[in-house]
């Protein structure tokens, strides 16, 4: 190590000004390219991935499979996806009052037939904005001929009560 500093040390100072230029360029170029590239209008979002369902919400799920199969099973349904505004001059009025709106579960038959519509309810529910958000869901849907089922977290039904609930009689064999 030492015959390298002592070699560098003779070597003339004009000649050491272009050597220590060309790594400079030479590490602001490795930089640069070791920089992963964002493309056209994008930016660093605040944001982290997680699980599309809480846990109350995974074992209600496996629940509905459990007690309707055969059935389709589908969470986190937006209202606009079960629900059409029969006036096309109202059309847009009346849906932005339900578009966000989203119901936990719903259950169908193979050939997407509706049979129940599902909510599961924790003490988040007890707020005023979701209380109005939940007398909506309920108004909307009842409007369209839905029928809100209400599941509390804290009385979580077996796989039989949410038969009894939703009434297998109504759920059409596939």
């Amino acid at each position: 190590m030492s015959s390298i500093f002592e070699g560098l040390m003779r070597v003339p100072a004009r000649q050491i000004v272009p050597v220590a230029a060309i790594l400079a360029v030479c590490f602001v170029v490795y930089v640069v390219r070791a920089t992963p590239k964002r493309t056209a209008g994008a930016r660093r979002w605040p944001v982290r991935k997680r699980a599309p369902l809480s846990r109350p919400e995974q074992v209600l799920y496996w629940r509905l499979c459990e007690a309707f199969p055969g059935q389709v099973v589908l969470s986190q349904v937006a209202l606009s996806q079960l629900i059409d505004v029969d006036s096309a001059d109202k059309r847009r009025g009346v849906r932005n009052s339900f578009d966000r709106l989203v119901v936990d579960f719903v259950v169908c038959s193979k050939a997407f037939g509706v049979s129940a519509v599902i909510k599961l309810d924790d003490r988040s529910h007890e707020r005023s904005d979701r209380v109005d958000a939940d007398a909506r869901k309920t108004a909307v849907l009842g409007a369209a001929g839905y029928a809100l089922i209400r599941v509390q977290v804290s009385k979580m039904p077996t796989a039989s009560e949410l038969r009894e609930l939703v009434g297998f009689e109504g759920i059409t064999p596939v």
